[in-house]
């Protein structure tokens, strides 16, 4: 028997058929396009992701060359936060908005004055910030409300798959739990947050547990069996947290690929005073995990990579990986980056700052500066926004043990040992790197009975790879440059100077 997980990430989606024991048999990924119609806007064509996932599918199927009957359910995990309206019969009515996209400033303000900070954390476990789903719901209601009368459902990335593989409108509490109209206490939507902004709640899918199976395959466009059932799966970061096995208190992982994102298990919500870190639903029913999302983190060194990284892409045309090429670059360059700091805020910041008009810097530039500085730069950069949410989950009583990393960052060993040393403690990466699809497998397993208990199954399929121990010395000379970085931000962000700059560009 075998599971499929299909895995829609921010810039491509992949299709993984695992064994029972967790391994990969055979995998295939489609990359696609995001548009950009004015530099803060993010949108998807919703209809891309279904034609790269089919492909995906019927590649990783053959490859695998085992009989479609013996794959006996699938899963989905998924970029989250991303919406598209649909109309009844679960056509795009527009192009997604991605989690990326910043243009709902106007209705962050409009909630805030409306029901105010401390409501919505305290019922949805979310600041309010552009990254959440209602945001861009209230921007379809404000500003296409033809569109917004149109919609029948408002979808996540997972539940458009899940209506074109079933025909049905589900969803999962770890996904609900980031549209910011779901109450994570009762395990249900907000009536009370939902009339308040005047959002229809029969708009969006029914919300269940993830591992659940909810169906046979309908549609006749994929390689799949049609008696494959599909289960729900999970948000992609608690799909990960999953996957690595952070399934029991003091568990916490970092997963690195566009952004990062810090999760740690939890056993019942628990909220952040000064609301700076996030509680969600985990992939792991009647568990919760504190969570801190960095927007921006891989996405600098892909910035850096296309816009600097000549060398290194021309590189890669004779079948080298650029990015191993920029982290060998950044091996030659001192600690400290050779003077230069950087502050990855390229899409404004998010925990612990909640910042939408932060602006990446760059901070220390000289004429004797070369790629090599920049580039470390880079993941040192990364790994002081990691630090900095780590302190606040000390301060709320979760002491990490070690940090378990995953996503593509992990594959530096240079950049995971760069990490350690930043944050004091061990970090570990597992055997399986593709945490975010393991975790997304265990689910489809269990919804179709093979796994009977899905913490269980994780602890026996995760499997540590390595270990990177902190330097003393080079701690403590990170310490201050952490401290620096940190009273930096604090600065710029207390004499108002980025809404004041934000202010010149918008004249």
């Amino acid at each position: 028997m075998f599971v499929a997980a299909l895995d829609l990430g921010t810039t491509g989606c992949r299709t993984f058929i695992f064994d029972l024991a967790g391994t990969i048999i055979a995998s295939d990924y489609q990359e696609w396009q995001s548009f950009y119609p004015s530099p803060s806007y993010v949108e998807q064509d919703a209809n891309t992701w279904w034609n790269s996932i089919k492909i995906t599918i019927e590649k990783a199927i053959k490859k695998s060359g085992i009989d479609k009957t013996e794959i006996v359910s699938l899963s989905v995990t998924n970029q989250r936060e991303t919406i598209v309206p649909v109309d009844v019969s679960g056509n795009p009515l527009h192009n997604a908005l991605v989690w990326q996209d910043r243009r709902t400033i106007d209705q962050v303000e409009y909630i805030k004055t409306k029901i105010g900070i401390d409501k919505i954390y305290e019922t949805t476990g979310l600041t309010i910030d552009p990254y959440f789903s209602a945001t861009k719901i209230l921007w379809f209601k404000d500003n296409k409300p033809e569109i917004y009368q149109k919609t029948h459902k408002f979808l996540l990335v997972s539940d458009f798959i899940i209506h074109k593989l079933t025909g049905s409108y589900y969803t999962d509490f770890s996904n609900a739990s980031r549209t910011m109209l779901f109450d994570i206490n009762k395990l249900e939507y907000s009536e009370e947050i939902a009339s308040e902004l005047e959002i229809d709640l029969d708009k969006m899918p029914e919300a269940l547990e993830s591992g659940v199976d909810i169906g046979e395959i309908v549609t006749e466009e994929t390689l799949f069996d049609k008696k494959t059932l599909v289960v729900t799966g999970a948000g992609d970061q608690q799909s990960a947290a999953l996957g690595v096995g952070v399934v029991s208190p003091g568990e916490i992982k970092c997963t690195t690929g566009t952004g990062s994102f810090i999760l740690a298990f939890l056993s019942q919500p628990k909220f952040d005073p000064e609301k700076r870190v996030l509680c969600s639903c985990h992939a792991v029913p009647g568990a919760w995990v504190q969570e801190a999302s960095i927007f921006t983190t891989g996405a600098v060194l892909r910035w850096f990579r296309d816009q600097v990284g000549y060398a290194e892409c021309a590189a890669a045309q004779e079948g080298q990986d650029p990015y191993d090429l920029m982290t060998a670059e950044a091996e030659k360059s001192p600690i400290g980056a050779n003077g230069i700091l950087l502050i990855p805020h390229f899409v404004g910041s998010g925990a612990p700052h909640w910042n939408p008009l932060a602006k990446g810097i760059v901070f220390g530039l000289s004429l004797g500066h070369e790629r090599k500085d920049l580039y470390r730069a880079v993941l040192e950069g990364v790994a002081f926004e990691i630090r900095k949410n780590i302190e606040i989950f000390k301060q709320l009583g979760i002491e990490p043990k070690e940090l378990m990393l995953t996503g593509g960052g992990s594959r530096s060993d240079f950049w995971n040992q760069i990490c350690t040393d930043v944050l004091g403690i061990t970090c570990v990466r597992n055997i399986i790197e593709e945490s975010t699809s393991l975790g997304a497998a265990i689910l489809a397993a269990s919804g179709a009975g093979i796994f009977q208990d899905i913490s269980k199954a994780a602890e026996n399929l995760c499997k540590v790879d390595k270990k990177w121990i902190p330097n003393d010395e080079r701690h403590i000379f990170y310490e201050k440059l952490y401290n620096f970085s940190y009273d930096l931000y604090k600065l710029i962000n207390s004499k108002n100077l980025y809404q004041k700059f934000n202010d010149i560009n918008l004249k």
